[in-house]
């Protein structure tokens, strides 16, 4: 859902990075002294970051219970933190800081619509994938003539900062690309006929453009992604240790359920073992 700009770092000075999840052997064997994990059990406590503010149907205020958060990625690491014998908490930050926020100390894990992109695995490592996302366009409904990016070509187009489909826009010839730092305002702008159009991943399209009355999903999604947990590199073992609770909960349907729950489960997931 959201990438996190990288600004003048060093990239070359970094010689390789983790990928997703890659090479778990290698990567446990190396990292065998690493306290990450038993940090996290000592605790009790896996503490993951995420931003809730428009974040349906991420991680979200519940509005029948005022002060708690429900979403499928809150399910998704109560059912993690499960697997490690501990209990999750959540740490609410905007989504834009989530990597400094972790890089910093202030939580294991950063788990928000965090796509695994080459220069984000530059300066955190990245676990398994545990949802494929595309890319949904979604206009207000009466407009006729969209279904796909070659029918936006002079018109203008919301999205969210710092996102793959920012950068698919901005790479689209023609196309005036408006971006917000909260996912919210893409959708206001189209109700109100500011743009013409909203570009955004499948979850927050079925979320925001689908759910609304005044608005419509069109064409097929496109540009596959992949959204991976986040967490700094010197903390293999906990990452290592969380990918062999993903492919638990892949392996005995945990997944499956809580993406069906969310009413988020499609064709895409297959490729990374739920079926």
């Amino acid at each position: 859902m959201k990438r996190f700009l990288l600004k003048g770092l060093a990239i070359a000075l970094i010689t390789a990075s983790q990928g997703c999840g890659s090479d778990h052997a290698g990567a446990g064997a190396k990292h065998a002294a690493d306290p990450s994990l038993q940090r996290v059990k000592h605790a009790g406590v896996l503490v993951w970051g995420a931003d809730v503010i428009g974040g349906v149907p991420y991680a979200f205020e519940d509005p029948k219970h005022p002060g708690s958060h429900i979403g499928f990625e809150v399910d998704l690491a109560r059912e993690i933190a499960h697997q490690l014998g501990v209990e999750p908490k959540l740490e609410i930050r905007a989504w834009d800081t989530l990597i400094p926020e972790l890089q910093k100390g202030s939580f294991d894990m950063a788990m928000n619509g965090i796509e695994d992109t080459p220069d984000r695995g530059a300066i955190v490592a990245f676990s398994d994938p545990y949802f494929v996302y595309s890319q949904q366009l979604t206009v207000r409904r009466g407009t006729t003539g969209v279904a796909g990016l070659s029918d936006l070509k002079g018109k203008t187009v919301a999205t969210l900062s710092g996102t793959a489909a920012e950068d698919i826009l901005r790479q689209t010839p023609g196309i005036k690309v408006v971006t917000h730092p909260e996912i919210i305002y893409s959708y206001r702008d189209l109700q109100s006929n500011r743009v013409d159009a909203v570009l955004l991943d499948s979850p927050i399209a079925a979320a925001y453009g689908a759910a609304n009355p005044k608005l419509r999903n069109v064409g097929q999604s496109f540009g596959e992604g992949q959204y991976v947990a986040a967490f700094r590199k010197e903390d293999q073992s906990l990452r290592l240790a969380v990918d062999d609770a993903l492919r638990t909960l892949k392996r005995n349907g945990t997944l499956k359920a809580i993406y069906t729950r969310w009413g988020i489960l499609d064709k895409h997931q297959t490729r990374i073992g739920i079926q």
